[in-house]
């Protein structure tokens, strides 16, 4: 299977109207930027079978966004990749099968965390994610497969496609 994860874009901080973390929304250059790394991702990733998303405002925005460039998906909210919990996951990529490109909108620190376990790093710190950036991985069935990485870039490569 191959997975395209992706660190929701650029969201408002905490504060006045703003109470709570999962109600951050992108901002206005949050969507902007996003809007084009989801271009240049039509281009470079296949099209997925599915978006799942986070559950929090800002990841949805982002997979809308990024849903909206394919034309023809719905994001499906995902509980687990809010906190990125690796049995939720797991249970939510169950039914897919090799061929398949999944994408997983989510947050750090478990999409850096998750990128490090599939490619049997120990270390998660050369797998940060920025606001917007994305990761393609090939992986294979089976927690001791592990996975390849095809590409893995910042935001700011995406918006040059």
């Amino acid at each position: 299977m191959y997975l395209l994860l992706i660190r929701h874009g650029i969201a408002a901080p905490l504060g006045g109207k703003i109470v709570r973390d999962e109600d951050r929304p992108l901002t206005a250059q949050g969507r902007k930027r996003f809007h084009q790394v989801a271009s240049a991702l039509v281009r470079l990733a296949p099209c997925p079978r599915a978006i799942l998303t986070s559950p929090l405002l800002r990841a949805r925005q982002t997979a809308e966004i990024a849903a909206q460039a394919w034309g023809h998906l719905r994001p499906k909210l995902v509980p687990a990749l809010a906190t990125g919990d690796p049995r939720g996951i797991r249970r939510a990529l169950a039914g897919f099968v090799d061929e398949d490109t999944v994408v997983l909108v989510g947050h750090e620190d478990w999409l850096s965390q998750y990128t490090a376990r599939l490619l049997g790093s120990r270390s998660s710190r050369g797998f940060r994610y920025r606001k917007g950036g994305a990761t393609f991985l090939e992986v294979a069935r089976g927690r001791a497969a592990g996975g390849t990485l095809l590409w893995f870039l910042p935001p700011r490569v995406f918006r040059g496609v």
